[in-house]
């Protein structure tokens, strides 16, 4: 039997601690290749991330655009713009978004995509070229952003019905003497933010899942790879959630370990470490879900 047939046949049964063994495992086995992807390929992201941080700490006042989109969402008589307010925290998020946006849609998506290319050539026993893994990443770019553009499409969708409920409900709800604004607010979030977060969780958790499909599967992108992803997990969602979790949960550790550092005052070396810290999570997440894939995929 060999090493290939061996990978296949252990590979389909694995749960979450397994399949971060195996991604770590392989993380080892070519130290090198992901080295290199984490540096040239994914730190763009968190250096937009935390270039942003910075600008919202040196100027703690909101560019205009993004304060004129947030007072626009809430109307003139929203919620005021305190320090730590709801708008000023929407707005810090609007402008991290903005910042990420350009790196998001492009080198983070051209690193998923070598980093898939990578783990398929290392299962079927091909050898690794970086220029050529770096050619078909930039083959399948087109793919990615596809299926990228359809999950914000649904993310977008989604948020905007949380956000109608949240601005008109808690209104409906003093109009017939039910309650006061405040207390509205917290009854619809407590009734419409749990679900809300359950269905954006499945929804990450599909979309991520839905690039790896772009990348390794022929003519399937878009919508059609999400249709796919979803029919892929069914029976394996706590998986999914669970490997999701763990991402999450390292990611926003480093992006807290920033904001404290940049508090407390950060030294020279100290941002670099912290921009290595996060791609390393993100390769690590990205090589869960391609391993996942390959234990979904029949």
């Amino acid at each position: 039997m060999t090493r290939r047939t061996q990978i296949f046949e252990s590979i389909h049964l694995i749960d979450t601690p397994q399949i971060c063994r195996e991604s770590i495992r392989i993380l080892l086995l070519h130290p090198t290749q992901f080295q290199s992807i984490s540096i040239f390929l994914f730190s763009p992201l968190p250096i937009s991330l935390f270039l942003s941080h910075l600008l919202i700490h040196q100027y703690p006042k909101i560019p205009p655009s993004t304060f004129k989109l947030t007072t626009l969402l809430f109307g003139q008589d929203g919620p005021p713009f305190e320090q730590n307010g709801p708008l000023n925290i929407l707005s810090n998020s609007l402008f991290s978004y903005i910042m990420c946006f350009p790196s998001s849609i492009t080198f983070l998506l051209l690193g998923k995509a070598a980093t898939a290319h990578l783990i398929a050539n290392t299962y079927n026993g091909i050898g690794h070229s970086r220029r050529r893994l770096l050619a078909r990443s930039g083959v399948v770019w087109v793919k990615l952003l596809h299926t990228w553009f359809w999950e914000f499409l649904i993310v977008l969708g989604l948020s905007w019905v949380f956000g109608v409920c949240l601005a008109t409900l808690p209104n409906m709800l003093f109009a017939y003497g039910i309650c006061s604004k405040m207390i509205g607010v917290w009854v619809v979030l407590g009734f419409l933010g749990i679900p809300f977060c359950i269905v954006f969780a499945h929804v990450m958790v599909v979309g991520s899942l839905a690039k790896v499909v772009s990348v390794l599967e022929e003519d399937c992108y878009g919508f059609e790879s999400l249709v796919k992803a979803k029919d892929l997990i069914k029976g394996r969602r706590q998986t999914a959630l669970a490997m999701a979790l763990i991402s999450n949960v390292g990611l926003r550790l480093v992006e807290g370990l920033f904001e404290f550092r940049l508090w407390k005052g950060i030294s020279m070396w100290e941002g670099p470490m912290l921009v290595s810290m996060y791609s390393l999570v993100l390769v690590l997440d990205t090589v869960m879900n391609v391993v996942f894939f390959f234990t979904c995929k029949p």
